[in-house]
This record gives structure tokens, C-alpha cells and sequence, in this order.
């Protein structure tokens, strides 16, 4: 299911004219650095870039998910009959408790 998800997140994950704007200037600096740096300064480098993407990847993952989740719990409120209201359920909270509803006293 998550390499389903994974295909779903590729498919409709779009990259905005920013983002491509914002990578050319990471490039650009990274080919400054390249120069100034020694080789085992240059590898520890783009180690932690490879890791920032990953990071950037997993992270645009899991909101992905989120918002997946996010529309089924949508789409399983929307088809409780009745529909689910708060108002409703803090008074019934209420009631459990033996106190009036919170409306009641200040309203």
C-alpha cells in the first residue's frame, strides 16, 4: 500500500516555479563551494545536501499521507448519519458529567 501512496505522491506532486528558482541558486553556491573547499570537505557537504533531500523527500511523503488521511476522515464524517456535530457531542459530554451543557449556563 505505501509503494501505492509513493506512486500517488509522485504522480501529483507538482514543483513550482520557486522551488525550481531556489534549486538553480542552491546549485550555483554549491559550484562556488566546490572550488573553495577541499575534498573531504567537499564529501562531508554533499553528504549533508543528500541527506537534507531525503529529508525534504520523506517529509513531502508524509504530508502526502496526512492529507490522504486527512480526506478519508472527511469522507467517513460526511457519511455518518446523523452528521457529526460538536455542539452535539460537548453536550452529551456534558450530560455524562452531570452538568449542564456549557452554552446553558452563559448563554
Amino acid at each position: 500500500m505505501l509503494e501505492y501512496l509513493r506512486a500517488l505522491h509522485e504522480r501529483f506532486t507538482t514543483v513550482s516555479p520557486e522551488t525550481i528558482k531556489i534549486q538553480r541558486e542552491r546549485d550555483r553556491i554549491l559550484a562556488r563551494l566546490r572550488g573553495q573547499l577541499g575534498k573531504s570537505q567537499r564529501v562531508l557537504l554533499l553528504h549533508l545536501l543528500d541527506l537534507e533531500d531525503d529529508l525534504r523527500d520523506q517529509t513531502s511523503l508524509d504530508s502526502f499521507l496526512s492529507g490522504i488521511r486527512l480526506a478519508r476522515g472527511i469522507e467517513q464524517e460526511l457519511g455518518e448519519l446523523p452528521p457529526y456535530s460538536f455542539d452535539d457531542e460537548n453536550e452529551e459530554q456534558a450530560k455524562q458529567k452531570g452538568g449542564d451543557s456549557p452554552c446553558r449556563k452563559s448563554c
